[in-house]
């Protein structure tokens, strides 16, 4: 596309509003914003939010832009930056009150991380389960922690390049592991997927914003996660506004241990 009618593009497109799949509890109590990750919508939620309680929280679960039954606009670049405009416009009709707790998974723990570089006023806490944090080209990383990104990184890219075989495999996927949400790309959500995968996961700078933050950063990850590289989310435990926690025999999905965790740490903090 022309750059210049790219940007008139940008411009002059409206920025979607979302899907709230869950608006649960009181408007006056502390309010938490879960993000789900790429090939998933809010049902990745289900367990944590009965563990929360709506009692205690007002709980706000959405379906990430091209997900779930969100818009899936054919306009976009699915870049983080459109991921979280979509986001801060939903919770700005939601009137959501501030601060409040930001809760990403896996992809949605990148968008998170940006939204809170962007909009830095209202958030009090993130907290970043199972983040896809790689970090291109650092020379401070072991040989197998840079081997292993590569290897991450041109799956990624061949994943984006291939529809059919991406989507046959993830419904293929779902049926051996009984997922109930996540990995599920298809002819609906195709675009959004490859693009997200590209311009969100694989492109990112999280781990520098990570460092950057101002407020407490929690994350919480399986020790057989089977996308995260433990060598550069253990790094951020570095810094002192962070703080990181590995759940042993848990993988990437927000299961029953996963979830009561976060709990747990969300009601003590």
């Amino acid at each position: 596309m022309i750059r210049p009618i790219k940007y008139l593009l940008n411009i002059l497109r409206p920025i979607p509003v979302l899907h709230v799949a869950y608006d649960v509890g009181d408007k006056h109590k502390q309010t938490i914003v879960l993000l789900h990750g790429i090939a998933a919508t809010s049902t990745t939620w289900e367990i944590l939010i009965n563990q929360l309680g709506p009692d205690k929280y007002r709980i706000v679960a959405l379906d990430l832009l091209g997900f779930g039954q969100s818009p899936k606009p054919k306009s976009m670049d699915y870049t983080v930056d459109d991921h979280i405009k979509s986001v801060h416009k939903t919770l700005e009709n939601l009137r959501i009150k501030k601060p409040f707790i930001i809760i990403g998974h896996s992809m949605g723990a990148i968008v998170a991380v940006h939204y809170y570089t962007i909009y830095p006023k209202g958030i009090k806490h993130m907290y970043l389960l199972s983040p896809p944090i790689y970090i291109a080209d650092d020379d401070s990383q072991t040989i197998f922690s840079r081997t292993r990104t590569d290897l991450y990184l041109d799956a990624y890219k061949f994943i984006s390049e291939q529809k059919k075989f991406t989507i046959n495999n993830s419904q293929l996927l779902r049926k051996l592991l009984s997922i109930k949400d996540g990995i599920d790309v298809n002819e609906d959500n195709w675009e959004s997927f490859r693009l997200s995968l590209m311009n969100t996961t694989v492109k990112q700078d999280t781990y520098d914003e990570i460092s950057k933050a101002k407020i407490p950063v929690s994350i919480i990850y399986g020790s057989i996660d089977e996308f995260l590289i433990p060598e550069s989310v253990d790094k951020l435990a570095e810094y002192r506004h962070v703080t990181v926690k590995k759940l042993l025999a848990v993988d990437h999905i927000v299961g029953k241990r996963f979830a009561k965790e976060v709990a747990r740490l969300i009601t003590k903090t």
